[in-house]
């Protein structure tokens, strides 16, 4: 008896999700705000019910106005996935800002201010 992995099939679906998602806010939103976020990751449940979707905005962008146009869109959004038939039952979205790219700015900077007051290592001369 074979076992399934339990990756398979909701990880394809989430990725098949991101892209459609991606087009769907370039395209056929109308809030601006929404136009310049880049999806990087979609995690789907087992079950197909709950759709955690990660974002990135540019740093010049108020992270809670987008919070608010997503909320804003999120009927619209759904009404266009439903559209395309891609599940039997629509899945709860949740859109989250995408902890791993703050997490690498900040390791950004904290190695910037490192350089910055690190000494500068004697240049060796070879005679």
């Amino acid at each position: 008896m074979k076992h399934r992995t339990p990756t398979g099939r909701p990880q394809r679906v989430a990725e098949l999700l991101r892209e459609r998602l991606a087009l769907i806010l370039l395209y056929k939103c109308a809030d601006p705000r929404l136009k310049e976020l880049t999806l990087t990751e979609v995690e789907m449940s087992p079950d197909l019910r709950q759709a955690k979707v990660f974002y990135a905005a540019r740093e010049d962008v108020d992270r809670d106005q987008v919070q608010v146009a997503l909320g804003k869109a999120l009927g619209f959004i759904k009404a266009e996935v439903a559209r395309e038939n891609l599940f039997r039952l629509m899945p709860e979205f949740f859109f989250l800002p995408d902890p791993g790219l703050d997490r690498a700015a900040r390791l950004e900077e904290l190695l910037k201010e490192a350089a910055i007051t690190a000494p500068n290592p004697a240049k060796k001369t070879d005679s």
